[in-house]
């Protein structure tokens, strides 16, 4: 995209990177659907969501990232951990019977190393989802090392998960999390990073508490305000002079079917493991009839659990046909763009050319060309 008189900076999202897959599927991923230097030009700025707690385990590869971008001149913003990883070993292909007849050739796919699954983590866990195993806890110093990497790239801006669409904070959680923000917040603004708590389990007079005391703005996410009921255009209007990053997301479901589609996972992700505990113990006991048996249903369970990870709603390209009207909103975008606020609009969809033409033609003034 040229460069032009106004601050509008447009982008993708970028989660595909630790762990080796994607929380999403299919990925929300610039570096899984072509290579980054082919999207030069085509955007200006890309959310690297760091799902790498600490970066104990995938620094490398996030700094890899950032020199990418760096090199190619554009420029990034940070997300810090909404998930965290965890990886299983694969099951043996189970033998083909001999009676069999050949399989017809198929499509060659390269199988994964492991079977990865991602918790949810956040810096504070509301009273109603404590204790559960699903979710993880993020520490204020799993943060850190992240700040570092975006001070060491001089990265302006990073965004806050606060918890997930229709989990709210409760006071205790709020004030755990507050304790946390400041930790965070203290080791950012020495090197004058913004922080953006992203929506999302966080109430408006909450985030007005948070905005006061640590001076962050609003990372608006539109397919999660859509989740918890909010009048978007409103709440738009409301914290306007708090956004300038705007994340558009094409959806289908209701909170039902997002919690529906974790708890699939979950129960797959049991049966997988019960299998592959039932499948050591045959083979310790040298018990091959019975290990042959589970080793089926433990690969069973492996594709049991990549059909329930399969996301059906919440990439869709903002063109398709989802609940949202997004031209209001971007009309509501192309006032601010127009009166020279700065905006950082994030397209959370499979990367398409098609997203951003969409965009472009409902935000840029009337007499930018949108030449690509």
């Amino acid at each position: 995209m040229n460069k032009t008189d106004t601050q509008f900076l447009l982008g993708y999202i970028e989660q595909g990177i630790g762990g080796g897959q994607d929380p999403l599927t299919p990925p929300v991923s610039i570096s899984r659907n072509g290579t980054l230097a082919k999207w030069r030009g085509k955007m200006n700025v890309l959310d690297v969501r760091v799902n790498d707690p600490g970066l104990r385990n995938y620094a490398g590869q996030f700094t890899a990232m950032l020199e990418k971008t760096e090199a190619l001149g554009i420029k990034t913003v940070l997300t810090l951990p909404e998930y965290v990883s965890q990886t299983y070993a694969l099951p043996p292909e189970p033998p083909a019977k001999k009676e069999e007849p050949a399989a017809p050739p198929r499509k060659t796919s390269v199988r994964p190393e492991n079977l990865v699954h991602f918790r949810p983590c956040y810096l504070a866990l509301p009273s109603a989802v404590q204790g559960n195993e699903v979710f993880a806890t993020l520490s204020a110093e799993d943060c850190l090392p992240i700040i570092e990497l975006a001070a060491r790239f001089k990265v302006e801006n990073v965004i806050v998960p606060v918890s997930e669409p229709g989990t709210f904070l409760d006071p205790q959680a709020e004030t755990h999390f507050k304790k946390s923000l400041k930790i965070i917040s203290d080791a950012a603004r020495p090197h004058q990073i913004k922080l953006h708590l992203r929506n999302g389990g966080i109430s408006n007079a909450v985030f007005k508490k948070m905005a006061r005391e640590f001076g962050c703005g609003l990372a608006f996410n539109v397919g999660i305000a859509y989740l918890e009921g909010e009048e978007i255009i409103d709440t738009y209007r409301l914290f306007r002079n708090d956004i300038s990053i705007l994340m558009l997301q094409q959806i289908l479901p209701g909170l039902d079917k997002w919690a529906a589609r974790r708890d699939a996972m979950e129960k797959a992700l049991k049966e997988y493991l019960a299998a592959a505990k039932d499948h050591k113990t045959g083979v310790d006991e040298k018990d091959g009839h019975y290990a042959e048996q589970v080793l089926k249903r433990w690969n069973i369970a492996l594709h049991d659990y990549y059909d329930a990870s399969r996301n059906q709603f919440f990439n869709l390209g903002l063109f398709q046909n989802g609940d949202l009207n997004l031209v209001p909103l971007l009309r509501e975008l192309k006032k601010d763009v127009e009166a020279g606020s700065l905006k950082h609009c994030l397209i959370e969809a499979v990367p398409n050319t098609r997203n951003t033409d969409f965009v472009l033609r409902n935000v840029m003034p009337d007499n930018f060309p949108g030449s690509m």
